[in-house]
């Protein structure tokens, strides 16, 4: 706009500002309108850097002959902190530590973790806030109670078949977790309330994100094992009767991926690590690794049952890997805003290579495989509460032997966020 024009608007609207009673301020090209007596003088801002410093004070209107100063700008002024209070360790201390915080100050390395960490939320937490919510908070300390067993179901090639269960191990411990990082103990209720001495272990270990889930485990289990069913003793009825020769030892990894990531969460039913607002369910895909070395000594029969076992065959080894693709759904029923059930099921397909001392030396054969899991979780403020189930079933099935063996878990948990 040519200074000449500019100049003569400003007097136009000056002039009819002076008409009407009225204050007015020209903030920028907009003009704003006061009543009368609202503001003691009339100002007049043109912020532009087209006109000369004189030109535009020679136009600014005036009132009982005293010029109106252009106000200046509101000054924001930051708020200072020491460096003992923006050092990471000193907000770890206080648990105020917020690792998206860019103010904080961290040693070098430690910088670079907290770098990736950040990197590593964002692309693989891309939740919809819609369907799912964070729980706000770091840590969490809960108490477990973990109850697992093993059972068997075996045909022989007569079509003798014989089902056995173990006695169920009871875990009692508690865990304190700082994000992925959990520490916790544990103690073995059946050295308290059990009669007989025996040898089981388990170890697990899982990390989720909204994209995909992971689950390591390892677990042995020698005596503790009853008959159900043998043969036709008892006419096939079920039966409880102790038999120490079973050994098992079973380890693996489980890695599932979820398609709908941004509204299925699957840590919101088994890691209590974010809210499910709205039901929602996700198709899974994945791959399952599992080596199991399954043995029976059935020279170790009771006297009463030996006549029924119809098979020359005293001893049984099964030592396999069993490498499978899995395909499943899982689903995150919202019953209230308090209350989340899950149900998830992944059955999964592949080969098992059969080591030479395996029953029936080395080879390969169809592998079956399934994965079930269901939860009830509550939450209620920063607490909450869940009861979990799982599942894991494996199929060795060849032209002489049908063996399906499986791990039940069941878990009650019990803990605080914060």
């Amino acid at each position: 706009m040519r200074p000449l024009a500019l100049i003569l608007m400003i007097v136009s609207l000056c002039a009819t500002a002076s008409a009407s009673g009225s204050d007015t301020t020209i903030l920028v090209g907009k003009v704003i309108s006061h009543e009368p007596g609202q503001v003691a003088d009339t100002r007049v801002k043109a912020m532009t850097d087209s006109l000369p410093a004189g030109i535009l004070s020679a136009f600014t209107p005036r009132v009982s002959g005293v010029s109106a100063p252009v106000p200046a700008g509101d000054t924001i002024r930051p708020i200072y902190q020491s460096i003992e209070q923006i050092w990471w360790f000193n907000r770890l201390k206080n648990m105020t530590l917020d690792l998206k915080d860019t103010t904080v100050i961290y040693p070098r390395f430690i910088k670079f973790c907290v770098d990736v960490y950040n990197w590593g939320d964002h692309f693989f937490n891309p939740y919809d806030p819609e369907y799912v919510e964070g729980t706000g908070k770091r840590w969490k300390a809960r108490v477990v109670n973990d109850n697992w067993l093993d059972s068997y179901a075996m045909r022989f090639p007569d079509k003798m078949s014989v089902s056995m269960l173990s006695n169920p191990y009871s875990n009692l411990g508690g865990y304190i977790q700082y994000m992925a990082v959990s520490v916790g103990y544990t103690y073995d209720m059946g050295k308290i309330f059990g009669t007989a001495p025996l040898n089981h272990k388990k170890w697990e270990f899982g990390f989720n994100c909204a994209r995909f889930n992971i689950d390591l485990y390892y677990q042995e289990n020698e005596g503790g094992t009853y008959l159900r069913k043998f043969g036709n003793y008892k006419h096939g009825r079920l039966i409880k009767i102790k038999f120490p020769g079973v050994k098992l030892k079973t380890s693996g990894l489980d890695a599932i991926y979820f398609f709908n990531n941004r509204r299925y969460s699957h840590g919101a039913a088994y890691n209590f690590s974010k809210f499910q607002k709205r039901s929602q369910g996700s198709v899974i895909a994945g791959f399952s690794y599992t080596n199991i070395k399954l043995s029976f000594d059935f020279t170790q029969l009771p006297e009463e049952l030996k006549p029924y076992l119809t098979v020359s065959e005293k001893n049984y080894l099964f030592h396999y890997d069993s490498y499978a693709a899995m395909i499943g759904y899982g689903y995150n029923c919202v019953i209230n805003p308090h209350l989340l059930y899950n149900i998830t099921v992944t059955p999964s397909f592949g080969a098992s290579h059969c080591y030479e001392d395996s029953q029936e030396g080395e080879k390969w054969l169809f592998s079956m495989n399934i994965s079930a899991r269901t939860s009830l979780t509550y939450n209620l403020g920063n607490w909450f509460f869940g009861l979990i189930a799982k599942m894991n079933g494996h199929w060795y099935k060849s032209g002489t032997y049908s063996l399906f063996s499986s791990i039940e878990n069941f878990s009650a948990n019990i803990g605080i966020r914060f």
